[in-house]
């Protein structure tokens, strides 16, 4: 990239992208330029025309290199919103997508309709990053919860991400478990979960930025893509008070699979689609 001004080498970055298949080139190179200048995406344009000097070139030259080996956006800028608020993220958890706010948006509807919703413990299993924990002891005051995470990385940069929110970190604790093993019979009033759903044939032919990239024990859902999906509705059976929710997303194709397991300690409470009409989460109540 010989350009001259920041313009000009965006847009040659941009060209990059695309010719090694990077899906929304120019949002890419233009977030990767707005971290080095330190500023927002919005505001990108009135820097285009200032010269781009070598130190520039050569530190940007370095990230579209890191980008067209198909390293997800997410983790070379080394955080990421979700909802009204952003997290760190790395290799070791994965990246934050709109689908789960979307899920926890539903999740909030149902318990908003509760009689615990001013005062109830949740689990966040298989927290990874920390999001839908730290999400509901924001929106929640009265929410006490844990963050599960059987990851010593994911555990850590959920403690990272905690500590940016010092007004509700004394709600909210980081448990190293193996989903729900570690917490009493009727103890919780909430689970949620974005578990591992991906049958396990089927990563390898995911897009490079997720297969080669985010880490498998947060994909992989075993032969059936339910297998973990199914330990955990076994075990919430047993840790949620009776009334209370579970909330996991799935993959497409999943529901009808899981309808047949549920049994009649349950109640359907959602079988919600995400904005692309595929089958995405349940929710469900301790009968």
């Amino acid at each position: 990239m010989s350009a001259e001004t920041l313009r000009e080498l965006i847009l040659a970055a941009r060209l990059e992208l695309e010719s090694h298949a990077v899906e929304d080139a120019a949002f890419n190179a233009d977030c990767l330029a707005a971290m080095l200048l330190k500023v927002k995406n919005s505001q990108l344009h009135g820097y285009w025309q200032k010269p781009a000097d070598a130190d520039f070139r050569e530190r940007f030259a370095r990230l579209i290199e890191r980008r067209c080996s198909h390293e997800p956006l997410q983790y070379i800028v080394g955080e990421w919103s979700f909802l009204d608020f952003d997290v760190l993220v790395g290799p070791g958890v994965l990246i934050p997508r709109p689908e789960t706010e979307d899920v926890f948006m539903a999740a909030v509807q149902a318990i908003s309709l509760r009689p615990f919703k001013d005062a109830f413990r949740f689990a966040d299993v298989g927290t990874g990053s920390g999001i839908l924990g730290i999400a509901m002891t924001r929106r929640f005051n009265g929410a006490i919860g844990a963050m599960v995470d059987l990851s010593d990385t994911a555990l850590m940069i959920a403690r990272q991400n905690l500590q940016r929110f010092d007004e509700i970190a004394p709600r909210l604790s980081l448990l190293r478990c193996d989903l729900l093993g570690a917490f009493a019979p009727s103890s919780l009033q909430v689970v949620i979960s974005n578990p591992p759903y991906i049958v396990a044939g089927d990563i390898a032919g995911l897009q490079p930025e997720v297969s080669q990239y985010e880490p498998i024990m947060a994909l992989n859902g075993g032969p059936s893509g339910i297998d973990l999906i199914e330990k955990l509705v076994r075990q919430s059976e047993q840790v949620l008070a009776r009334g209370g929710l579970l909330v996991f997303e799935h993959g497409h194709g999943q529901r009808q699979q899981l309808m047949q397991m549920i049994n009649s300690s349950w109640s359907l409470i959602k079988a919600g689609n995400d904005l692309g009409n595929r089958e995405r989460y349940m929710i469900l109540e301790r009968s």
